[in-house]
């Protein structure tokens, strides 16, 4: 049970930052693609 519990805290803690970084990178590349678009 207190494996189960490190296991979900080690995911959250590690997940979150990864998401939030993988979040913002598609995002750039989205603006760089609209900025594109705009462009011609």
């Amino acid at each position: 049970m207190d494996f189960t519990i490190l296991a979900v805290v080690l995911l959250i803690g590690v997940g979150i930052p990864v998401r939030n970084k993988l979040i913002r990178k598609y995002r750039e590349e989205k603006k760089q693609k609209d900025k594109d678009r705009d462009a011609k």
